[in-house]
């Protein structure tokens, strides 16, 4: 075997042995708290609304990126035209 192939059979044993022999974890009822208590609700609807907040800003990308590419097949000029390079010689 190459060194590789038995680096990651050595690895995707360890990861499946430590998963075989992990012990699940149990936190008592102070540590867990009440799932219907109004801490516990505001804080999954803060989680929920930063999920939304980062859906909105990466569907904002997606689009303005579909006009882009949009506008460019259709063959609309850039909005930003690229600037004109030219050589200029000493003295000029």
């Amino acid at each position: 075997m190459r060194f590789s192939s038995r680096l990651l059979a050595s690895i995707g044993g360890s990861v499946v042995a430590a998963g075989w022999m992990a012990a699940p974890a149990a936190a008592c009822q102070i540590c867990f708290g009440d799932p219907n208590s109004p801490i516990t609700k505001s804080a999954e609807m803060g989680v929920w609304f930063l999920l939304a907040v980062i859906v909105l800003v990466e569907a904002g990308f997606g689009v303005f990126f579909l006009v882009y590419l949009r506008r460019r097949a259709r063959g609309f000029p850039d909005p930003v035209p690229r600037p004109a390079l030219r050589l200029v010689k000493k003295g000029v």
